[in-house]
């Protein structure tokens, strides 16, 4: 079973460092990141979890995002990015 780690309300300013410790921490094995409670998110919250993502698959792990909020899923979606996140489970 992964490891789970909820992501704060808000990525953006100073939550991002400890949402990097908190998941260079858990690096290693297959994680599912709850993303239930984001209700923002800046450009470099996303930045962070892409590189996520490719850190997890360049490690040959799972990261999957689960849960994600309404604001999340717009975000991506407005992004085009929402098809390279291999790991979203709604």
């Amino acid at each position: 079973m992964p490891a789970e780690y909820p992501l704060p309300s808000r990525l953006e300013g100073v939550s991002l460092a400890a949402v990097k410790t908190a998941l260079l921490s858990l690096r290693g094995a297959d994680l599912d990141v709850s993303g239930a409670a984001v209700e923002r998110l800046n450009g470099m919250g996303v930045q962070l979890l892409m590189s996520a993502f490719q850190t997890w698959r360049d490690d040959g792990r799972n990261l999957r995002l689960v849960d994600p909020s309404p604001c999340l899923l717009d975000v991506f979606t407005r992004l085009g990015i929402e098809a390279s996140l291999e790991g979203i489970a709604a």
